[in-house]
């Protein structure tokens, strides 16, 4: 009897820890419909917060986020996105979470940040993406044109250690679209192009960028002959390629030039602001050792 004994405590103690994360769970799960039913924002936070304590999870996280930005508090609100995306299941819940993290981002006025939030939020999203995602995106890349990206801010978003992971199944490389102006229908930098790319070139000059190579690569709107928006792409981006080199000969031999002309639009209206946004020179870190190059 005894050797039957001992073996059956041990297998009890062996599934006892699973045991009792399963009735943590469902705890959580009671505490999270109790505050989908609660009578006040409050009330609701207050269950969310035990629904996480017993068993984080998604579905809490991404609720109290909700709550926490609705009533202002914007740094808990940031905090919670991203508990949320690190409990998401599934693509999907994680740019959802991600993006609701960029909207918080862009309240907050950190802009940048949230544009790439939102960004990567749109790409990883099962299309379509959800209305208030699109919108979002399309607020934060406005107002990135109205401005000249500072290369403090261009060095953080093109970070050769922050190669972006979403939940272990994808991997992109840091990226960043500049609104570099040129003359109208021209490969010539205007006044306010050439102050970007001055601040492009500080920042892949930065001691932490050399390591890696640069991609830079130009995209037009769709209005013309697609063959001449394509020389068109290709011109622009060989522009900033050359400027740059001249004025940090330190890159020389690190950047790649390339135009994908209006195939590769972010809006395929026919507005002008839709115009403004698909006019682009989009740069992507290429580790030196890596001869693949990034076509999005």
């Amino acid at each position: 009897m005894p050797s039957l004994l001992v073996p059956g405590l041990l297998m009890m103690v062996a599934v006892w820890p699973g045991l009792s994360l399963a009735m943590d769970c469902r705890s959580g799960a009671v505490y999270y419909e109790r505050a989908r039913a609660a009578a006040d924002r409050q009330q609701s936070i207050e269950w969310l917060q035990r629904s996480i304590a017993a068993c984080p999870n998604f579905n809490a996280w991404y609720m109290l986020g909700r709550l926490y930005a609705a009533k202002g508090r914007l740094e808990p609100a940031a905090h919670a996105f991203s508990q949320a995306r690190a409990t998401a299941g599934t693509p999907r819940t994680e740019a959802l979470a991600l993006g609701r993290q960029g909207e918080v981002l862009s309240r907050s006025g950190r802009r940048l940040q949230a544009l790439r939030a939102l960004e990567l939020a749109c790409r990883f999203h099962p299309s379509p993406a959800p209305d208030w995602l699109a919108s979002a995106l399309r607020k934060a890349r406005i107002q990135s044109y109205k401005e000249i990206m500072a290369a403090a801010d261009i060095a953080a978003l093109l970070d050769p250690g922050k190669a972006f992971r979403t939940n272990g199944r994808f991997a992109v490389r840091p990226a960043v679209n500049l609104p570099v102006h040129f003359e109208f229908d021209r490969a010539d930098l205007n006044a306010r192009g050439n102050r970007q790319v001055l601040e492009l070139g500080r920042a892949l000059s930065q001691a932490t960028m050399r390591p890696a190579a640069f991609l830079l690569v130009g995209h037009t709107d769709k209005r013309g002959p697609r063959a001449y928006n394509q020389i068109l792409s290709e011109r622009r981006a060989e522009t900033v390629k050359a400027e740059l080199e001249r004025r940090f000969p330190s890159l020389i031999g690190k950047l790649q030039a390339a135009g994908r002309g209006e195939t590769q639009l972010l809006y395929d209206g026919d507005d002008e602001t839709d115009h403004l946004l698909n006019r682009r020179v989009r740069i992507t870190l290429v580790p030196q050792s890596d001869p693949a190059l990034e076509k999005r």
